[in-house]
């Protein structure tokens, strides 16, 4: 897969693409599994009722039952933007932006919606690699104690989320593996803190410095969760795939131009993305599919409400 080829078609909303000098049919491979997945979770897209407290205001004007169908005026789409516009971007610290369409500002809300963690407790896992350095230490009982009763983890996520106000910006690391990365202080720090956010949990990989070479290509952190957690990624693992080995300048340049890789491990175990991969555009493909599922369900509720009302 070419440079130039790559070039080309980055930026493109509904492209994705995975290199593999091993697996012709890789492709196929990631797209089952993106299925597989979709149709797990379900035709709908759930909201987290921790991260957005105002669910209820979206409905909170008085409703007759008893109102004619011809005297009901029923617009979805446009409920769901004024919805985002008055609650879903101001929760993720944005503003609606009105010279976008409805699909692209909610590819906005859902990347910042996944990037900010809901503040709910949770318990802390360590890997058992993890290595916090000495004067660190203090920092990191710190963000455990701040972690374990559900306090808001903002101040210590990318600088994009508060210092720059872009919590929107697609973080190629979470949106091809699914792992947050913390700083130590509030004010920044020379070392990262590398997990998984899931509703319940938090699974702590390890620390490493901010100045590492190929950093946010590391596949330690994959083997990391391999080891401790398996069951945490068994969705990502496929065993029709070959084991290949991709050196680190390579899928550094994969994941600058937006391209996706699977990952072997030291025992051979080959991983898909682990949270769906990456878009050509730079956005997440659960983003997209969720953002789907959101229009499909909003037209599948104008087709069924007329009906419903007459019964």
């Amino acid at each position: 897969m070419s440079e130039e080829f790559l070039s080309k078609i980055k930026g493109f909303k509904r492209t994705f693409v995975i290199h593999s000098n091993a697996n012709p049919y890789a492709s196929a491979a990631v797209m089952g599994n993106i299925a597989a997945r979709s149709q797990e979770e379900g035709f709908y897209f759930r909201f987290s009722d921790n991260f957005i407290p105002m669910v209820d205001d979206f409905a909170s004007e008085e409703f007759d039952a008893n109102a004619a169908p011809d005297q009901i005026d029923a617009d979805f789409k446009n409920d769901w933007v004024g919805y985002l516009r008055t609650n879903g971007f101001p929760a993720c610290g944005l503003k609606y932006k009105d010279r976008r369409t409805p699909v692209e500002n909610t590819m906005l809300y859902l990347n910042a919606y996944r990037r900010i963690p809901a503040m709910k407790p949770r318990i802390v896992h360590e890997s058992r690699e993890l290595s916090v350095p000495y004067e660190y230490s203090p920092d990191y009982e710190k963000i455990v104690a701040l972690i374990k009763p559900g306090g808001d983890l903002k101040p210590y996520l990318s600088r994009d989320i508060l210092k720059k106000k872009r919590p929107d910006k697609n973080d190629a690391l979470l949106n091809s593996w699914g792992i947050q990365h913390l700083h130590f202080r509030t004010e920044g720090s020379d070392q990262l803190l590398f997990c998984v956010i899931a509703e319940s949990d938090v699974f702590v990989i390890q620390a490493l410095s901010h100045n590492e070479e190929y950093l946010w290509v590391n596949t330690q952190l994959v083997e990391i969760l391999h080891r401790n957690w398996p069951e945490l990624i068994l969705h990502a693992k496929h065993d029709g795939l070959r084991p290949e080995d991709i050196s680190n300048t390579k899928r550094h340049s994969l994941r600058s131009k937006n391209a996706n890789f699977a990952v072997t491990v030291s025992d051979g175990t080959v991983y898909l993305p682990l949270a769906g991969g990456t878009m050509a555009s730079g956005d997440s493909m659960e983003d997209r599919v969720n953002c789907d599922k959101i229009f499909s369900e909003l037209e599948s509720l104008w087709d069924i409400f007329p009906e419903a009302l007459l019964r």
